[in-house]
């Protein structure tokens, strides 16, 4: 049954390319990036607590490691950082391609983190999906905007979106492996998706960039099943979070917007958050 919620903010941070949410349950905390503000933020739901640090360089992801450290994807490389000391390079990114950045990224359940690359001004075709645990390696050539990634809870489809297709892909998952075979799409949407998390009713949660909304799919007939209002055109990514899971925390982007549309919505970059009737499970780390 199709249903509609409204997200609120919930902190406002003025990002100009908010990103790549993700729920650390060991510190309860919800961790993003503000890609071109070259920050890594974090947020406390319980009490507000907001805070910042400056990596000097665009970060696109951040995802917790096993090792209690945070992996980090940035402009040229990967690196393993605890947000204090000088962050360790684990592999160089497309070094040849200095105007190529790291985009949105996941680990799978055996803790690889599987990521996206992109040039700065989105050029079509030209970035790639990889692969990495400790080598990296290359799965898909010819990705425009790699960006939402998960899996099904059998851990034998990945869900992925390239943005600028304008549609959601399922690819049959090897988890032993790490390993994609053939795909299909699921469904095809009129807005530009984005990131994208799953509840553990097995729904693809997506936002929208320029729909200023999320979307709720079925993942077997492309239904749409429900939507979450965001006040802010460019919506990025979500992902659930919060002490029993059902907040959805949705980032979004000042970035891209003229002067007029910062008026009509001045909550753009703020984070956004939505107590939903479903959960969502917690993240992979990266396996060091």
């Amino acid at each position: 049954m199709y249903k509609e919620w409204t997200a609120s903010v919930v902190y406002p941070g003025k990002a100009l390319l908010g990103e790549g949410p993700v729920w650390d349950a060991r510190r309860r905390r919800l961790y993003f990036v503000d890609i071109n503000g070259r920050r890594v933020n974090s947020f406390d739901p319980v009490n507000g607590n907001f805070q910042q640090w400056n990596t000097g360089k665009r970060t696109s992801l951040i995802i917790p490691a096993s090792d209690g450290r945070f992996l980090l994807g940035t402009q040229g490389s990967l690196e393993l950082s605890d947000l204090v000391n000088p962050a360790s390079t684990l592999t160089l990114v497309e070094p040849a391609l200095p105007q190529h950045r790291c985009n949105d990224g996941k680990c799978d359940a055996k803790g690889r983190l599987w990521f996206g690359t992109m040039h700065l001004n989105a050029r079509p075709q030209e970035g790639a999906l990889y692969c990495y645990d400790g080598s990296l390696r290359k799965v898909l050539d010819g990705i425009s905007i790699s960006n939402g990634i998960c899996w099904s809870a059998d851990n034998k489809t990945m869900y992925y979106i390239d943005t600028l297709e304008r549609n959601i892909r399922a690819y049959d998952f090897d988890l032993a492996a790490g390993t994609l075979g053939k795909s299909r799409i699921v469904t095809t949407v009129a807005d530009f998706p984005d990131g994208m998390c799953m509840d553990q009713e097995g729904m693809l949660w997506v936002a929208m960039w320029g729909g200023k909304s999320v979307h709720r799919y079925h993942p077997g007939s492309g239904e749409l099943m429900g939507k979450i209002w965001v006040d802010a055109p460019h919506v990025s990514s979500c992902a659930f979070g919060g002490h029993d899971m059902n907040q959805l925390f949705i980032t979004t982007a000042r970035e891209g917007l003229t002067p007029a549309q910062l008026q009509d919505y001045p909550h753009s970059g703020d984070l956004f958050a939505v107590q939903l009737p479903f959960t969502g499970a917690p993240a992979h780390s990266f396996s060091t």
